[in-house]
């Protein structure tokens, strides 16, 4: 068993996956596929300045977050 306090793990798995989003990033920047954002915060207020980029994936808002 291994004890490690909740503020390490979490800096932990902020810190991976910055990495992978960075890995993600200077792939798609080699392809012909431009890089999506990759650092989103989804803000309510901002909700549609993502419709048309959900569109695309199949997705809206409200399937994304209204609970089921």
């Amino acid at each position: 068993m291994q004890h490690e306090p909740a503020t390490r793990l979490l800096a932990h798995l902020f810190q991976h996956q910055i990495h992978h989003r960075g890995q993600v990033h200077a792939m798609l920047a080699g392809s012909s596929v431009a890089p999506p954002q990759l650092d989103e915060f989804f803000c309510a207020n901002e909700a549609e300045l993502r419709t048309a980029e959900l569109a695309e994936l199949g997705y809206s808002e409200a399937e994304i977050w209204e609970n089921p």
